[in-house]
């Protein structure tokens, strides 16, 4: 093998390395991304029915009000 050759093997074996090294960690955020997502999703949901709940009492409070100013 020539000199040059021996240095784009080195090369391109580098490259690879470099790669596998990003991929993992692409792949690693993508899992936390994944997670936070899901959390996210959960605690939207929560607070969706925290709201409705919510937005239900001041119809309830609102009717009384109504009702006592008559």
């Amino acid at each position: 093998m020539t000199e040059l050759e021996t240095q784009l093997l080195s090369a391109l074996e580098q490259l690879q390395q470099d790669y596998s090294q990003r991929l993992d960690e692409w792949e690693s955020a993508f899992g936390e991304l994944r997670t936070i997502c899901g959390l996210m999703q959960r605690d939207n949901e929560r607070l969706s029915g925290q709201v409705m709940h919510l937005s239900q009492q001041v119809e309830r409070l609102s009717g009384q009000l109504s009702r006592l100013s008559r």
